[in-house]
């Protein structure tokens, strides 16, 4: 398990020669050569350069949620779980209700279904989301003695737990330093590279790949870099209409640079 971060962010003030000693430069230049990206060595040195303007923009702008200031591992993995398929600001207004009612992966496996149903029913997909705590806890109880396992496979193994909310609670509550993948966090980062995203990109082998070796190896870092990238890509660089002169990372976006240039 990784050291406490600072909280809610990690750890957001960095030079650029010391976020390219906690990557794979090299590494991530292979991968992008590979992948058809022209000129990755400049492209490589723009992002990085940017890199700690990125960290000290999240410091202002980050977005503040609850489950943001915690790290421990019930409240981050059932977060996650209540944010599939839907917004930040809908799970915040249940969050204390729910983490009251059932604190522990003990008291959601011995709890009442119908409670579970009735707190989770403003989220949607209530049928899904039941399903998905209910094995999360069941699995917590039965094979980890009450416990949230720090394992990628055993995070995935309740039905529709996937990559994503497994490596989020890997991240947030134990630690790690990997990357996150979403849409919005494959868009910054296609933007950023002009890199070509594979239509599902949190599916994909070479995305990992390519993120393990731009992902800083230090969790406190790592934990505002992957929070970065999320809190730009959906607050900043939007699917249509994104505001290139309002990130951060525009004077090491290959996108960002052609949009102020236009």
């Amino acid at each position: 398990m990784g050291s406490e971060p600072d909280l809610p962010f990690g750890r957001t003030r960095i030079t650029a020669s010391e976020y390219e000693e906690l990557v794979e430069i090299a590494r991530a230049e292979e991968l992008l050569a590979v992948n058809g990206v022209d000129n990755p060595t400049e492209r490589l040195e723009r992002f990085v350069s940017v890199c700690p303007e990125m960290l000290q923009w999240l410091e202002t702008h980050g977005r503040h949620f609850p489950w943001r200031n915690i790290v421990n591992p019930w409240r981050v993995y059932a977060t996650e779980i209540l944010l599939q398929r839907t917004r930040a600001p809908a799970v915040e207004e249940l969050y204390e209700a729910f983490f009251e009612q059932f604190p522990t992966p003990e008291k959601l496996y011995e709890g009442d279904e119908e409670t579970l149903r009735n707190l989770v029913r403003s989220l949607g997909f209530v049928n899904h989301r039941t399903r998905s705590l209910s094995e999360a806890a069941e699995m917590c109880v039965e094979e980890y003695g009450g416990d949230v396992p720090e394992s990628l496979e055993a995070l995935k193994q309740p039905w529709r737990v996937g990559n994503y909310s497994a490596r989020a609670c890997l991240v947030f509550a134990f630690g790690h330093a990997q990357p996150l993948v979403d849409t919005n966090f494959a868009r910054v980062i296609g933007r950023v590279f002009d890199y070509e995203m594979p239509s599902q990109p949190h599916k994909s082998d070479t995305v990992y790949d390519l993120l393990d070796a731009l992902v800083p190896n230090e969790p406190s870092v790592a934990r505002a870099f992957n929070l970065a990238i999320l809190d730009i890509g959906a607050l900043v660089c939007s699917p249509d209409s994104p505001f290139c002169n309002e990130c951060p990372l525009r004077g090491g976006c290959e996108f960002g640079r052609k949009e102020t240039e236009v």
